[in-house]
């Protein structure tokens, strides 16, 4: 397609000088053709604007590389082609890492807070058994933490078999008592922090 150029000799050279009129008309006349030719490459209305945009940027920024006003549509579209590629290049190398997140990022990220939460968990549960009267601390760590029998334990620590399984009834509700406040509080402040 042959395109007679829109500006005189004169005009021209006012366009390289950085005359902002004749800048003006070069927009008017050649912005329709380029975001159209853009349009059909990308697809999207925002995008297509964007690039013939940025490519009547390049052909200010580059307007003295001109030979003449034959040459302003053929720079304008190579530059405007070559911006919606990279625009593409960009796009793709996105979605592929959006992907690739998606997928690994993910999981090691519910792999890890898992491993927070449990970690937490734990410390919490510590914390609360080593609050226990010294006497219930022993007996229920050495049931549920050594899993020893009550037996066993009655004959380490010296006490009745039956007093052994009324300190580790007790610092049983106890530990499930406080855990449950704490979840729950811990739950409380997640709601209102996260939401």
């Amino acid at each position: 397609m042959s395109l007679q150029p829109p500006l005189t000799e004169e005009e021209f050279l006012s366009f390289q000088e950085g005359d902002e009129h004749v800048f003006e008309y070069v927009y008017k006349v050649y912005f329709d053709m380029v975001i159209k030719k853009v349009y059909r490459l990308c697809k999207e209305v925002a995008v297509a604007e964007e690039i013939t945009q940025e490519s009547f940027v390049q052909l200010f920024l580059h307007k003295e590389q001109l030979k003449d006003a034959a040459g302003i549509y053929p720079y304008l579209y190579v530059v405007s082609k070559r911006l919606a590629i990279s625009h593409f290049r960009k796009k793709v190398n996105q979605e592929e890492y959006e992907t690739y997140r998606a997928s690994s990022w993910e999981e090691s990220t519910d792999e890890n807070q898992k491993r927070i939460e449990d970690r937490d968990l734990s410390a919490m549960i510590q914390h609360v058994i080593n609050e226990l009267p010294q006497q219930q601390r022993i007996v229920y760590q050495m049931n549920k933490l050594e899993d020893k029998s009550y037996h066993e334990i009655a004959h380490i620590v010296g006490l009745s078999k039956n007093t052994v399984r009324n300190h580790i009834a007790t610092a049983t509700k106890i530990i499930r008592l406080k855990l449950n406040n704490l979840l729950f509080l811990l739950f409380f402040i997640k709601i209102l922090f996260f939401i």
